[in-house]
């Protein structure tokens, strides 16, 4: 079956929106977790089965050591903060908090242990921002150069997080993604670039995001898909009906600038666009504002 005739017949019926979800959550940021819980509670909810997430807060081994004492209060404290007593009764919110000699083998036992079907990783734009990535994603798109010449053009902590996070990304078992924080609270305006057709897979989120009120989504077609496949305008076309014109295609005469960009919330792509969005010369890729980069089960990834 096609793709897209998959995807269609997953949300025809709201079967798509009635599925049990569990989402991984990591981060070593409490705000950055906090923004991306918000976005993976619109991303994950059900309408018939009770959806869960589970949080990851990676500390300092100091901070581990002095929080020992009072830890229940403070994943508490956090919890409460984290989502509403409302959505709590729709989603089961599970919090570890630990420090780690190795990121990436906590992330998948726990994933496992929680028979995740999503894990997302949120970092901040401060602590490891876009340019970065947008870097060794250029290194890596060139065939001439090794891993290990790759990070060497980096500091040895900026090193060994690509490491961790290409580890994560190499995975074939469940949907993954990064989450870049620029410190953006809401998710009112998302714009969704569509570079490759693999990269259709992004529709399963926009179609679960805009079922919110006050939402405006706009996509870019850039490869002109959904206007010369009929099944993707098909799909798009249900879309824009099951949510009440919420969703919105980019007129392709006009040019993206970064005053359009620097007025979204939040920009989700595919690993496959992003890895041919971020070798493009378009000057509004340095203005992008948070940052959602998903990998399905069935696509490689090339950050």
């Amino acid at each position: 079956m096609d793709f897209a005739d998959m995807l269609l017949n997953r949300f025809d019926g709201e079967a798509e929106m009635k599925k049990n979800n569990s989402a991984l959550i990591c981060f070593s940021m409490l705000e950055t977790g906090k923004i991306l819980t918000r976005l993976a509670t619109r991303i994950i909810r059900s309408k018939s089965e009770k959806s869960s997430i589970t949080l990851l807060y990676f500390i300092d081994k100091s901070e581990e050591i002095r929080l020992s004492e009072e830890m229940d209060e403070y994943k508490h404290k956090i919890i409460s903060d984290l989502i509403s007593t409302e959505e709590r009764e729709r989603i089961t919110l599970r919090l570890f908090i630990q420090s780690s000699d190795d990121y990436y083998a906590d992330i998948i036992r726990i994933s496992e242990e929680q028979k995740s079907n999503l894990i997302l990783l949120g970092i901040n734009n401060n602590e490891f921002n876009s340019s970065l990535i947008k870097k060794y994603g250029q290194l890596k798109s060139d065939p001439k150069y090794s891993d290990s010449f790759i990070l060497e053009q980096f500091e040895e902590k900026e090193a060994e997080n690509l490491k961790s996070i290409n580890a994560l990304f190499s995975r074939n078992t469940v949907a993954t993604g990064l989450f870049i924080d620029s410190g953006i609270t809401q998710f009112r305006k998302l714009f969704i670039p569509i570079l490759q057709k693999s990269d259709i897979h992004i529709f399963t989120y926009l179609y679960r995001i805009a079922q919110q009120e006050n939402v405006k989504i706009m996509i870019w077609d850039a490869i002109g898909i959904i206007e010369s496949d009929a099944k993707m305008q098909k799909l798009y076309q249900f879309i824009a009906k099951k949510t009440e014109g919420r969703i919105y295609l980019w007129d392709n005469d006009k040019k993206i600038g970064c005053d359009f960009i620097k007025e979204q919330d939040l920009v989700i792509i595919g690993t496959e666009g992003w890895s041919k969005l971020i070798c493009t010369p378009l000057p509004w890729t340095d203005c992008l504002p948070s940052t959602l980069i998903i990998k399905e089960t069935t696509n490689s990834i090339q950050l």
